[in-house]
């Protein structure tokens, strides 16, 4: 254990380290930021620490950890004169930010295992959660760092000294205990001592459910995730009548496979006690209302839409508009659909987008999101909401009303659900061409979208009985989605200075060497035996093997490059699955992630004929993959032919 004093020692020489590395070329006023603060961040390349080019056409800053919720994690930089400059407010809510400046290639960093700070105080001393917010930015900042768990120890200790109640920094700091002890009985006493802190925790307030998230919370932290269902048990065991053991019960009750005994259960629950406004009623009154809807009983479904929105919150807007939907998919209650929809009309300027955040002590805080992305997301919720009472117009037999709205939408909106719903409208209108028309607008976009297809194809058919015609309007389709894959590969080249790849090996350990590479498209796919999502990939990049294996100017290299994985497991997997043709690989290269810059697989990276890094897919994207590999390929193929 860390004796007190040397702990503040320590940090107070950490701390002093990170203000000096803030750097010449960088400024931050005021120096101690408090909540309310306007923040100017000021950037001058010409300064001997400058790393960013003085003629730079941008600089970006670029958040690696932030409690400030209401910023961009990107934010340019404004030129005046010769300088850079950035403002902004910090919010009632702003603890602790990490951030570095960027222009392309270049970045601007205090040192290369720090970046820039941006604490928030309160008078002289930094805001609660501060110091514990700056533990959490290190991993990012030092990742491969040794001193990494002692800085995130001194960083713990000194929060704790600042705010001693303070249950989140305690955890986390058992959490770094446990992973600096090299003895077993050491690691065991710290887990105790951390059990011991959340079980109090627990017992503050056993039916809060903010509190059981922070209990929750805790047992994550320590890596007991199976501990999560004995806490329910025992709230649910100790206060059975607890509104929390009511949502909690509702919870495995919606698991019970018959429809009839679920309902029967929860209507059973809700008999116990329905006062308006508590946690556990609201999620049993949303699974009947969808149960009523679905057998179209509209009294009950009614009813217990009315107790779906008790209380006003960001998403009051988006409860309407769902409210509506389902009774309109559902074909009942046309009158209230319309009634509702209108409801959440009146709310759409206010369209929940984005992640929105709750914290006891603040509120709902909504996330940065872009004016055109909030301004787009609101056209199309209000698109749908009027598509939706244009449908309910058809069942109440307005047509005119119907029709009137579902042009609005068509003249308004690129959005899928509203434009659906239209074509829906067009064709109980008996306006079948329409109805195709409005639904290519969408496959124009997306030629892919199977559901819309098949509806679109259903439309075509009622006024123009020849398959024949069907099948070569799709083609168009066929041809504009091939030119708009490769109009958007083009764009998305990344040009980077291809790696050094020195740790590949063939399965029988001969190594790869970079004249077997030389000239040639290189195919990466880097993978693990136990990885799931690997194997769901594999399928889809064997295909685009299949149609490129003969190529000479194209090279596949499927590299096993997971943790736990030997080459004979490599080897062991490539045995049991022959329906693989594509050549397999080892990877004894521990630094190739970081090379190609990736952390997670699977992961496939293209390297074009002169060896730059051109495109890289990070994650499992489903079948579009095999289309999109496909097109990577033949643009880099048709590149070389063009002499590029």
């Amino acid at each position: 254990m860390i004796p007190m004093k040397k702990s503040i020692l320590g940090f107070l020489i950490l701390f002093s380290v990170v203000l000096q590395t803030q750097g010449q070329s960088l400024s931050i006023n005021p120096t101690k930021v408090q909540r309310g603060d306007l923040i100017t961040i000021t950037y001058d390349p010409s300064l001997a620490d400058g790393k960013i080019a003085a003629d730079a056409p941008s600089v970006t800053i670029v958040f690696t950890y932030s409690t400030f919720y209401d910023l961009p994690w990107k934010m340019p930089m404004i030129r005046e004169g010769n300088k850079w400059k950035a403002t902004f407010v910090a919010g009632r809510f702003a603890t602790f930010a990490t951030f570095y400046l960027q222009n392309g290639e270049e970045i601007q960093k205090p040192a290369t295992d720090r970046h820039y700070t941006l604490p928030v105080y309160d008078g002289e001393k930094r805001v609660k959660n501060s110091l514990l917010h700056e533990s959490y930015s290190l991993s990012a900042q030092m990742p491969k760092s040794p001193n990494l768990q002692a800085n995130k120890l001194v960083l713990l200790n000194h929060e704790l000294i600042n705010y001693p109640d303070n249950y989140e920094a305690k955890v986390a700091q058992l959490v770094v205990k446990m992973a600096m002890a090299s003895k077993p009985e050491e690691k065991l006493r710290f887990r105790q001592e951390a059990r011991k802190i959340i079980a109090n925790k627990l017992e503050e307030n056993p039916t809060l459910p903010g509190n059981v998230n922070l209990v929750t919370m805790g047992y994550l932290m320590i890596g007991e995730k199976t501990r999560l269902d004995s806490v329910r048990k025992v709230i649910m065991d100790r206060f059975p009548d607890a509104d929390l053991s009511k949502d909690l019960r509702a919870g495995i009750i919606a698991k019970e496979k018959d429809p009839k005994v679920r309902v029967a259960k929860l209507e059973a629950l809700l008999k116990k006690s329905d006062d308006l406004g508590e946690e556990g009623s609201e999620g049993i009154h949303k699974m009947l209302f969808e149960y009523y809807a679905s057998v179209k009983d509209a009294a009950k479904a009614l009813y217990h839409a009315s107790k779906l929105y008790t209380k006003a919150n960001p998403y009051t807007p988006e409860t309407f508009k769902n409210i509506s939907a389902k009774l309109t998919a559902n074909e009942i209650a046309p009158e209230a659909a319309i009634i509702y929809a209108d409801k959440s009309l009146a709310l759409a300027d206010q369209w929940p987008v984005g992640i929105i955040r709750y914290f006891p002590e603040f509120g709902h805080i909504p996330s940065y999101v872009a004016d055109s992305t909030r301004k787009q997301a609101v056209a199309e919720a209000k698109s749908a909401l009027y598509s939706l009472k244009a449908l309910n117009y058809i069942r109440l037999q307005g047509l005119d009303s119907a029709k009137i709205l579902a042009n609005k939408v068509v003249k308004i909106s690129d959005g899928r659900e509203a434009l659906i719903n239209s074509a829906n409208v067009f064709a109980g209108l008996g306006e079948n061409e329409l109805a195709f028309k409005t639904l290519w607008r969408l496959l124009v976009k997306n030629p892919t979208d199977s559901v819309v297809l098949k509806s679109a194809k259903d439309y075509f058919l009622k006024y123009n009985s020849s398959e024949d015609a069907f099948r070569t309007k799709i083609s168009e389709l066929e041809k504009l989605e091939i030119a708009q894959l490769q109009a958007t590969t083009k764009a998305l080249m990344m040009n980077k200075p291809g790696p050094e790849l020195s740790g590949l090996v063939t399965l029988e350990g001969k190594p790869v060497t970079q004249q077997m590479m030389a000239g040639k498209i290189v195919i990466l796919d880097f993978w693990a035996t136990w990885c799931v999502p690997c194997m769901q990939e594999m399928p889809y990049f064997h295909k685009v093997y299949e149609k490129y294996k003969n190529n000479s100017n194209v090279m596949f290299m499927v590299v096993n490059s997971g943790s736990n994985n030997t080459i004979q497991d490599a080897q062991k997997w490539v045995k049991q699955n022959p329906q693989y043709k594509f050549p397999v690989y080892f990877n004894n290269d521990k630094n190739i992630g970081e090379k190609l810059g990736f952390t997670v697989i699977p992961t496939i990276a293209v390297i074009d004929q002169a060896g730059k890094l051109q495109f890289r897919t990070i994650g499992f994207e489903g079948e579009i993959l095999q289309k999109k590999l496909d097109a990577q390929i033949s643009v880099l193929l048709q590149g070389k032919s063009e002499g590029k």
